[in-house]
């Protein structure tokens, strides 16, 4: 009897109402699947557009209207334009409403929002900065010239050990914020990290308490920074107040002989940044000003899609290290380094000036995409040019 009522009360279940129309679609994605899709059209929808904007430039069209999106604020006059000129224009527009339907370059950042929860860069970079005690702010020494500190050439370095970094908080060294740079940031987490505090505790025992100025200290409930970062996030289309809309080619490239520029910056992340720009020209010379933009003995956290370099007909990882170390001059730190199943990451540092630099041995093919794979297995087109006039020497 339980087993037939039991047949009678499923079957006689009412199924929800089904919507008319679909919910509206919330802020952030939910699906692995949906973010994945929508990064992988959105990055081959974003290149053949680019390829279609090159090749209407080429046909004379005049494609000044369009911005760095590729969206035009209005349609030349067809009657200004070949027949051929027409077409090139219509495949522009054909590959722009791709990309609308996809939900745009907002809708891409969404995907990476979800695709970076997963995995946080975040995370890794604030590892290995703690492993080096760059946390805790870079150490400073005395120039004992006008009572000044040296500049970013006499900071001690952050491969001490444990000793020595104890060592130096006991004499009280003073020390600077790590200057940090996110390029193309999508979220706020080194941001946030930057501005954690916490309380000071005061010890359970009062005679612990040395000084007056300490016991002040405590019975205030002042608080400190948990992390010394001075963190600056860019992108080109900013998701959050706090990320500046800024476009890295267009930041000046830091000069010391000038006193109102900015200095150099002690880490730069550039995280799934240089596969996302169109051109090889470009990533070659956003390697370059990561390079220009770091302080000697300053590092760049960068990573990548790993399809970007197995996958591709102009690359290799082997080929690609040679364009990070021979072409730009970085020295790769592959102790720090990680591997995940997609993802390829890199630890690059900016070789010291005075005696440790690493020479560039220019090769005249990293100013060309040469195809290295052939076959319908290499179907990405990823590819890295230099132009050794861009290249720091």
């Amino acid at each position: 009897r339980l087993s037939q009522s039991s047949a009678i009360m499923a079957k006689k279940r009412v199924r929800r109402p089904q919507p008319l129309a679909p919910p509206p679609q919330s802020s952030a994605l939910r699906s692995r699947k949906r973010a994945r899709q929508v990064t992988t059209l959105f990055h081959k929808y974003t290149q053949e557009r680019d390829a279609a904007i090159a090749r209407a430039r080429v046909g004379g069209c005049d494609m000044s209207t369009y911005d760095e999106d590729g969206s035009g604020s209005h349609r030349p006059n067809p009657q200004s334009l070949s027949s051929r000129q027409i077409g090139l224009i219509d495949e522009v527009k054909k590959w722009n409403d791709k990309l609308s339907e996809i939900g745009g370059r907002e809708e891409y950042q969404r995907a990476s929002q979800m695709n970076t929860s997963l995995f946080s860069t975040s995370k890794w970079v604030l590892g290995i900065l703690g492993r080096w005690g760059w946390l805790d702010g870079l150490p400073m020494i005395s120039s004992h010239v006008g009572g000044g500190m040296e500049n970013d050439t006499s900071i001690v370095e952050a491969s001490q050990d444990c000793q020595q970094r104890k060592k130096s908080k006991k004499l009280k060294i003073p020390r600077r914020d790590v200057r940090l740079l996110e390029v193309g940031a999508i979220n706020t987490q080194l941001l946030d990290a930057a501005a954690r505090t916490r309380m000071n505790s005061a010890p359970h025992d009062n005679s612990k308490i040395r000084t007056d100025r300490e016991l002040k200290k405590h019975e205030s409930n002042e608080t400190n920074r948990i992390y010394h970062l001075d963190v600056k996030a860019i992108d080109i289309r900013s998701t959050d107040p706090r990320i500046q809309q800024v476009d890295f080619f267009a930041i000046p490239i830091p000069n010391a002989s000038l006193s109102t520029s900015q200095p150099h910056y002690d880490v730069i992340v550039n995280s799934m940044v240089i596969n996302c720009v169109s051109t090889p020209a470009q990533r070659g010379k956003m390697l370059s000003l990561c390079y220009k933009h770091l302080r000697p003995g300053g590092v760049c956290f960068l990573t990548l899609p790993k399809l970007c370099l197995i996958q591709s007909k102009f690359m290799s990882r082997p080929y690609f290290e040679e364009i990070l170390s021979k072409g730009v001059g970085f020295e790769i730190v592959h102790e720090v380094g990680r591997e995940s199943p997609k993802i390829a990451f890199f630890v690059l540092r900016r070789p010291e000036e005075k005696g440790e630099k690493n020479e560039s041995r220019w090769d005249d093919n990293f100013s060309r995409a040469a195809t290295i794979h052939r076959g319908k297995k290499f179907r990405n087109t990823f590819a890295v040019t230099l132009n050794k006039d861009e290249v720091a020497c």
